[in-house]
């Protein structure tokens, strides 16, 4: 919450020291699928357990709101999104966790994982236009990961993390304007180690916008429908001795409209 806030000041901050900016807010509706695997350990096991065979499911969809602040050569975006994933699923591999206990390869769980991200994104134009403009820039994300992993054949052995990942970012965006449509990709992501420690974000948010409501030149409404991705690669050890590796990654479509003043 600390970092959230931080970075919220910061933009403002940014903002009041370079006038009005042009403002767009996006309400968007998002239903993401999960893949990948994950490896808990005391004793050294190898084998990870894959996610879908741990029982998780695409997600019921959510609203992920999106705000874009323009202004001269610059472009801000602050989004927020949530991907809730459950379900009953046979472990492909054990997992072996706190002092001992074990969640053998073939017992029935109950998984659930939350993942929450707030990223704050700045970017800045490289090659300005009015049909094709491309910037760079850098931002950061927060990645709030909370994961339960219950044992059904022995009650009582549960595995648990709940973790917030404060990662850098660098960034990219490309808009291509055509008539009444704009095509946008905004990519992010930055590999970082720390003392043997390692975490890898990339993230791609793809969107295709129509322009509905044009007043003196200046899009006032849109509908927009996009891609979404997020790749998330954790390696560590945790104050426990348990060496965890996370591979993740989500995709799936939005739909949305957007109000720009």
């Amino acid at each position: 919450m600390r970092i959230q806030t931080s970075l919220a000041l910061f933009a403002l901050l940014f903002l009041g020291s370079c006038g009005l900016p042009k403002a767009g807010f996006s309400p968007r509706y998002l239903t993401l699928d999960v893949e990948g695997d994950i490896l808990v350990s005391e004793g050294g096991a190898t084998v990870a357990s894959d996610i879908e065979s741990l029982g998780l499911q695409k997600d019921s969809g959510s609203l992920s709101p999106r705000l874009d602040l323009e202004w001269g050569a610059f472009e801000l975006t602050l989004a927020n999104s949530n991907t809730d994933h459950s379900g009953i699923g046979v472990a492909d591999a054990t997992l072996e966790f706190g002092g001992g206990d074990f969640i053998l390869a073939g017992d029935k769980v109950q998984t659930d994982f939350e993942l929450g991200l707030t990223e704050v994104i700045m970017t800045w134009d490289l090659v300005p236009g009015d049909t094709v403009d491309l910037s760079i820039g850098f931002g950061a994300t927060l990645a709030d990961v909370k994961m339960d992993i219950a044992s059904l054949d022995n009650l009582g052995v549960e595995y648990s993390m709940d973790e917030s990942l404060p990662i850098p970012m660098l960034a990219g965006r490309l808009g291509i304007e055509l008539g009444d449509f704009r095509f946008e990709a905004l990519a992010a992501g930055l590999s970082v180690n720390v003392d043997g420690d390692s975490a890898t974000v990339i993230d791609m948010d793809l969107a295709l916008r129509y322009n509905l409501i044009d007043i003196g030149g200046g899009v006032m409404g849109a509908i927009s429908a996009g891609w979404r991705s997020f790749d998330l690669q954790l390696d560590y050890s945790d104050d426990t001795g348990e060496s965890v590796d996370i591979d993740l990654g989500f995709s799936g479509p939005y739909f949305g409209i957007s109000f720009w003043i």
